[in-house]
């Protein structure tokens, strides 16, 4: 039997040294597919249509991977003080992934920045900072070892995560933005104790989960994570299937 493709979406940095581009990602993704039984391929930035559609045509399954802040005028405001580094091409290459792969629903996961481009795909938008939800609002930007959980996550009743953790869950925590208005077609998932909105889904969806924290990371450390990634696999193997 073929094994599933997973796309992984990467970001576009520089070398530390040479200061030549890259398109990268890390190593803990392509890690968390091959674990869950699929192969990893990694997805550039590319903004031409024909060039999108081939690659939703290539993959059974996503993954929508962590990076840098979203450009605020995708979701139609202007840019607080706090927004760190944005990159247009690479906003409106994901967004315009993530909407392909919607309209063919084919499974994916989106993953912290991930999380917010699915959310913003679908008209949403975000607290630029996560200062800006209110009062009580906990730090989330742990600077604590990637794969060390430091908060719980309260899941509801019914949804894909519930039926994989049950109520609560404890999750690391590596982001300073957050879902504010909720995109068209999203439901929320998961709560953290202060509000933050920790994970989406798509509503009437074959696998279509969007997640504020870093389960690749937390496979490092155990595999209490898994079940996100083996949910994904097997969702890309009945896509394939079709």
């Amino acid at each position: 039997m073929m094994l599933p493709k997973i796309g992984i979406t990467t970001i576009n940095t520089k070398n530390p040294v040479s200061g030549a581009p890259l398109s990268t990602n890390g190593w803990t993704y392509n890690d968390a597919v091959t674990k869950g039984g699929g192969v990893p391929f990694l997805l550039p930035s590319v903004t031409n249509e024909d060039q999108l559609d081939a690659m939703v045509e290539a993959c059974d399954g996503f993954i929508f991977s962590g990076g840098a802040d979203i450009t605020p005028c995708c979701y139609g405001e202007m840019a607080h003080p706090l927004v760190g580094d944005t990159s247009l091409k690479l906003d409106r290459s994901q967004i315009g992934l993530i909407r392909r792969v919607i309209k063919t629903r084919k499974p994916f996961l989106a993953i912290c920045r991930g999380h917010q481009v699915l959310n913003v795909a679908c008209g949403g938008t975000l607290y630029q900072d996560n200062s800006l939800h209110g009062e009580g609002t906990a730090r989330h930007m742990i600077k604590d070892d990637r794969g060390d959980v430091s908060h719980q996550v309260t899941l509801k009743p019914g949804t894909t995560l519930y039926n994989m953790f049950g109520e609560r869950v404890w999750t690391n925590s590596y982001h300073h933005q957050s879902v504010k208005k909720l995109g068209d077609g999203l439901k929320i998932a998961g709560t953290a104790d202060d509000g933050i909105v920790e994970a989406i889904e798509l509503i009437d969806y074959p696998y279509g989960l969007g997640i504020q924290w870093h389960p690749e990371a937390m496979l490092v450390a155990s595999d209490d994570m898994l079940p996100v990634f083996t949910g994904l696999i097997e969702a890309a193997k009945k896509a394939a299937d079709k």
